[in-house]
């Protein structure tokens, strides 16, 4: 008797499969959700296929990515895609003539490159597929600045008192400030030094956030140096002491450092594969082109400013942009 129940129950239950399985070979599943939460993608959902190609120096150097909180520099803007999208994102780090055949396959549904391999592949392989947006890499400057009503009113006034940088050998908030400092007449070794926690040494701080809070609101520390991107980005008016949250009148700008690019993938195009569905790469597009509002601190993950909408002879503007980053190059090679 209790075989023949459990025939019938495991015919019962395979029976919907086999049904599923005849009509047009389409599979149908529930995912187990007793909270009833809102999930952002089922999981047996194709991802979205995203090509890389880099080289791996600077932000893309391996040995510079903190796994325990961002993980890969393209992980924040992949995070924020799949909110976007609903539906996973799944970014692959491709040579370029892997790139080249996946997008004309159509196993990869984007791809994002430096103008220089961009134009390479294309003139072996022929065209790879749309330009849907356009990269700008982000240069970055610090801002040195005193609280608004502090007596320090100029570069020279910050001798003798207490300075705070950012991260210790960040190439901006530490050493071009540094740099800023000398070529403005304050000599390093006429900073105050610190007593904690590392006596002699100067004061640095995790973040520019946490950096402009010290000059803001802590004791005896009449100057120091913030992001000017983050500045540009604060109110006129407001700031918040519990939050952490500040304005443009909170602070007296007296100097600023030099720019400073970032090391990432070169301008280059995103490009969507001809196979990608019409409504996949609209998604995207928008996406991409409102990210330098919507989206700032992922776009920075990967040394990004902003995507651009193509202009209208876009291999012009590609082809203008590798010649323009082989000129870089050059500029920077000792």
């Amino acid at each position: 008797m209790r075989t023949q129940l459990l025939r019938a129950v495991l015919a019962a239950g395979l029976l919907p499969l086999i049904v599923a399985g005849c009509q047009d070979q389409k599979f149908t599943a529930t995912v187990l959700n007793p909270l009833n939460l809102k999930l952002p993608f089922l999981p047996y959902q194709k991802p979205v296929r995203i090509g890389i190609v880099h080289e791996s120096a600077g932000i893309f150097d391996p040995s510079t990515w903190d796994i325990a909180q961002v993980g890969s520099p393209w992980t924040p803007l992949a995070s924020r895609l799949q909110r976007h999208l609903r539906k996973p994102v799944q970014v692959e780090d491709l040579a370029a003539f892997q790139v080249a055949a996946h997008l004309q396959s159509g196993r990869i549904d984007f791809a994002f490159l430096a103008a220089e391999d961009y134009v390479k592949l294309a003139d072996e392989f022929g065209s790879l597929g749309e330009i849907i947006a356009v990269s700008e890499v982000r240069t970055r400057r610090g801002l040195i600045v005193t609280k608004a009503n502090s007596p320090v009113q100029s570069l020279a006034d910050i001798r003798g008192r207490r300075f705070s940088f950012g991260p210790a050998n960040d190439p901006v908030l530490s050493d071009a400030a540094k740099a800023a400092l000398e070529a403005g007449g304050v000599p390093l070794d006429s900073l105050q030094k610190e007593v904690l926690p590392v006596p002699g040494s100067f004061q640095h701080h995790i973040s520019s956030n946490e950096s402009a809070f010290e000059i803001v609101h802590g004791l005896g520390t009449d100057a120091g140096v913030i992001e000017k991107s983050e500045y540009d980005a604060y109110p006129e008016t407001g700031g918040s002491f519990l939050l952490r949250k500040f304005s443009k009148a909170n602070f007296r700008v007296l100097g600023e450092t030099a720019p400073l690019r970032v090391k990432t993938i070169s301008e280059g195009p995103f490009i969507a594969s001809k196979e990608t569905a019409p409504e996949l790469k609209d998604d995207v597009r928008e996406f991409l082109l409102a990210a330098n509002r919507r989206e700032q601190p992922a776009l920075h993950a990967m040394g990004l400013s902003a995507f651009r909408a193509p202009s209208p002879n876009v291999d012009q503007q590609i082809r203008q942009l590798a010649t323009d980053d082989e000129s870089q190059l050059a500029q920077d090679a000792p």
